[in-house]
């Protein structure tokens, strides 16, 4: 799975990323901000993520908005990539050192977030824009704009409150670290008024459930999961919610009357995991992919069943998340100042990885033998770190630590 993920991340790069080097091969945000991390985590070189930073914040449409692929010729606006473009800028605060791509577009995070604001409701809700609001391949047929997002009678969508409400919480974040800190303070207040209007709108009590819409008629894995990962639902709430919308034994599949993430989506549903402290069950989740060996693909495709497009990057997302979850290692702080290393093993006896980060490869070797995990963990001088195991942490204090812990 990780040698297919990486090579379907080269063969989808070159001056750009591409969606896909056979179909369209452009540069969409949604594609290309799960691209990054695969540089970031693989390759440790960040050119390309800097670049398509700078490419989407030089598209200005609708007075704020920009391409959901660029460049190119002509347009293609896809509102929720916009919010997107926020988290590639978040993701860039905690992985990469140099602040540059995100101090120079401070004014065009703004201008994204903002651009949201008129189509609020005065419940709090966002109503239809007239862009359009794609989210994930959903519905029959897959590419019909008109079922999904759902927006019922009233003509607000919970999902698309729930997209923005990342991107407030993500533009807080980034205003805080870089930019003015009474905009930061603003943030967070439209983000806890919007979060109190998708708990009192969106919440269905009989299915423990939040709904697509208002209506409370539909449900998709997508709200649930940025529900959880967004923290509209409590701790207490989110593993009752990742239970409901993941059928068991079927890798990322929702249960009946429920839609299903692609295999593109499924990345924000895998997180959702890893924020409610769930990070084990990662290894089932990609059950999903192990089907698609069975079927000898060398590269990743873009959609179940009768795909347009074999080789597409936008699925290749496991392979920097058998470094980030399974391996366990990422940034310990913002810039990658520290890194942070927190396997989650799942049934897995033995892992070797290395990771890159920007001070250097960090590589981990881990051996479980009996009832203890023994654990190695190399890496740069310069880059301090910690080691986290159920629920302790343990100081990196050598270039190379070696840690004998029980397995719980």
């Amino acid at each position: 799975m990780f040698d297919i993920g990486w090579r379907t991340a080269r063969i989808d790069a070159h001056e750009t990323y591409m969606d896909t080097a056979y179909w369209e091969q452009l540069q969409y945000t949604g594609d290309t901000r799960l691209q990054m991390l695969i540089s970031y985590a693989v390759s440790g070189d960040a050119r390309l993520a800097a670049q398509a930073i700078d490419a989407f914040a030089s598209s200005n449409v609708d007075g704020g908005l920009m391409g959901g692929a660029y460049p190119q010729r002509s347009p293609n606006v896809i509102a929720p990539f916009a919010l997107l473009w926020v988290g590639m800028l978040d993701d860039w605060r905690m992985q990469q050192p140099d602040p540059a791509p995100i101090t120079r577009h401070l004014g065009r995070m703004r201008e994204v977030i903002d651009w949201f604001k008129p189509w609020q409701q005065p419940s709090g809700l966002l109503r239809r824009n007239p862009q359009w609001n794609f989210i994930d391949w959903v519905g029959q047929p897959a590419n019909d704009r008109t079922q999904f997002p759902s927006y019922g009678k009233t003509n607000e969508s919970c999902l698309m409150s729930v997209l923005w409400l990342g991107a407030l919480q993500q533009g807080e974040r980034i205003e805080e670290a870089f930019g003015d800190k009474a905009l930061a303070t603003a943030d967070h207040a439209k983000a806890e008024v919007l979060k109190r209007a998708i708990r009192t709108r969106c919440w269905v009590p009989a299915r423990g459930l939040y709904a697509d819409n208002p209506d409370g008629d539909l449900f998709s894995q997508h709200m649930n999961a940025l529900a959880v990962l967004y923290d509209v639902a409590t701790p207490q709430e989110a593993l009752e919610i990742l239970d409901r919308i993941v059928e068991p034994g079927k890798g990322i599949d929702a249960p009946e009357g429920m839609a299903t993430t692609s295999y593109y989506f499924a990345w924000y549903l895998v997180q959702a995991f890893v924020h409610a402290g769930a990070a084990d069950r990662y290894l089932s989740l990609l059950d999903t992919w192990r089907e698609l060996l069975k079927l000898n693909y060398t590269t990743w495709p873009e959609e179940r069943g009768d795909t347009r497009s074999d080789t597409h990057a936008w699925s290749a997302h496991p392979t920097a998340d058998l470094l980030g979850i399974v391996a366990g290692v990422g940034p310990g702080a913002a810039g990658y100042k520290s890194v942070r290393v927190a396997p989650a093993l799942g049934y897995l006896k033995k892992v070797n990885a290395t990771a890159a980060t920007p001070a250097g490869p960090v590589s981990v070797r881990y051996q479980v033998k009996g009832d203890h995990l023994v654990a190695e963990v190399t890496r740069p001088a310069a880059l301090p770190g910690t080691f986290e195991w159920r629920g302790k942490s343990y100081p990196l204090s050598r270039i190379r630590t070696r840690l004998t812990l029980p397995v719980r």
